[in-house]
């Protein structure tokens, strides 16, 4: 059983942006502080976008012998900001918690998505990564807007870490870090908002009856429910006056989610692509970008 000076931590990510790294800082700057503390990630087999779990335990006082997940957080840390719209978020969160949202949204606005008794903190974790890491993977960023608003660990204890598991990048990472710690905005949630339903594109599957003849056809079971196009954090563009319609991007493709549409120009199906950008790499003309997702 949890004692009640353990806090709990669920981190919300997708696949390569470091949640699970998030979650392995937080316990050993907590362990580096006499806490004791744990961290363990919750995903299956699924590639680089799709969404994953990280959980932290820490405790001043008691060993922690609870291995099960976090169903009940005491903080909530979003990586990325699609996931506010796919997936309850604050599902469990306790009254009087911490979500805290990568978003360029205003504070104001995140506000009118949820409702509960939570304090809400918002900080553009992405754009710091690009400017300071050049990439877009956030987990040290969140980690100053962590503690920033909960304090659960300190940031020198947190520069020791980085050093160790970074090296000679653990520079840029702590001055991620404490650029999101001075940029994070910290507001209240009001109780009985009224929390925004979001509505899906349905793909039209043909019927059994209208497949041609020589199909095998299995059991699709709940593959319907996975619409794994949202795993990705960018989507391919696609610039028709530099495209030759020569198909390279459609062969790369390892979902086989590109076809030829009427025109003779290539797209990617929506539902299905990760947003992996091997077609923009493949791509010798330099017709496709990759566009992040609104």
């Amino acid at each position: 059983m949890k004692r009640e000076d353990t806090i709990e931590i669920r981190w919300h990510g997708r696949g390569g942006q470091g949640a699970v790294t998030s979650a392995e800082l937080t316990a050993l700057s907590a362990i580096h502080e006499n806490k004791f503390a744990q961290a363990f990630p919750s995903f299956g087999p699924e590639r680089r976008g799709a969404p994953v779990l990280a959980f932290n335990r820490i405790s001043a006082e008691h060993a922690i012998r609870v291995r099960s997940s976090v169903i009940k957080p005491d903080i909530v840390v979003v990586l990325d900001p699609g996931l506010v719209t796919l997936i309850n978020v604050v599902d469990g969160l306790k009254p009087g918690g911490w979500l805290i949202v990568n978003s360029t949204r205003s504070i104001d606005d995140l506000q009118s998505e949820f409702s509960g008794d939570w304090k809400l903190a918002v900080v553009d974790a992405s754009s710091i990564a690009r400017e300071l890491l050049r990439v877009n993977i956030v987990n040290t960023t969140m980690l100053g807007a962590l503690i920033k608003t909960t304090g659960v660990i300190k940031i020198d204890s947190l520069k020791e870490q980085l050093e160790v598991k970074f090296g000679a990048r653990a520079k840029a990472n702590l001055e991620a870090c404490r650029k999101a710690f001075d940029t994070t905005v910290i507001s209240s949630i009001t109780t009985g908002g009224q929390k925004k339903v979001r509505t899906f594109a349905v793909e039209n599957l043909a019927k059994w009856s209208e497949l041609p003849v020589g199909c095998v056809v299995t059991d699709v079971g709940n593959t319907k429910q996975f619409c794994t196009g949202d795993w990705k954090a960018q989507h391919p563009v696609w610039n028709d006056s530099k495209c030759i319609k020569c198909g390279i991007c459609s062969l790369f493709c390892p979902e086989f989610c590109i076809s030829q549409q009427k025109d003779g120009y290539f797209r990617a199906n929506e539902f299905y692509c990760k947003g992996c950008g091997i077609c923009a790499q493949e791509c010798w003309t330099q017709s496709i970008t990759m566009v992040e997702e609104a």
